[in-house]
């Protein structure tokens, strides 16, 4: 089960590297536009400017073509039957691209529940408040955009509720693994 989540999720993984790199890419910066309009609730953004068009695009874009790319690799070496959505789904451009698309805009929706969190309790980037809302905070930052993607790959792969939960959980300790390398790597300053 551990190897066909990762051969199914890898385009998830690359599709969030690929992001973080497409954001910096100063051309683009005229697509910066906060997702919230900069607009406020009560005096406090609604998301932040870290939530942006620019984000979603570079999201999507990244796990679109990375399960484009993830589904031709499988195909060729015969490995299809490890990924867990080609067993009630057919391995095509055309499909992996739009679960691509999917699972990318999954990723970035349930982000935003958490921004909204944090901008009441005046919680800014990188900073996770003081024990026990620190803990929290962090365990959500990792798992948020689990939830997302691991619900589309529960509709797309038919899994269990524990299956569910199991992926969710083994997404979070990724994500955190992922973000580490990152840090390392400069590529990232904070988990």
């Amino acid at each position: 089960m551990i190897i066909s989540l990762y051969t199914s999720m890898l385009p998830v993984i690359i599709g969030g590297v690929f992001n973080m790199l497409f954001v910096k890419i100063k051309a683009l910066s005229f697509l910066k536009v906060p997702v919230d309009g900069g607009k406020s609730l009560n005096g406090k953004r609604i998301f932040g400017d870290s939530k942006t068009l620019l984000g979603f695009i570079g999201m999507m874009l990244g796990t679109a073509i990375a399960a484009i790319l993830w589904g031709a690799f499988l195909k060729f070496m015969g490995l299809e039957h490890y990924n867990l959505i080609y067993k009630n789904y057919p391995n095509t451009a055309c499909f992996n691209l739009l679960s691509g698309a999917v699972f990318g805009f999954a990723y970035m929706i349930f982000e935003l529940p958490n921004s909204f969190l944090k901008r009441r309790f005046d919680i800014d980037a990188g900073s996770r408040g003081r024990f026990p809302v620190n803990v929290f905070t962090f365990v959500y930052d990792q798992i948020d955009s689990m939830i997302g993607v691991m619900s589309v790959l529960a509709i797309l792969a038919r899994l269990s509720f524990m299956q569910y939960i199991l992926a969710v959980i083994l997404g979070g300790i990724t994500h955190v693994l992922v973000n580490m390398i990152l840090i390392l790597f400069k590529v990232r300053k904070y988990l």
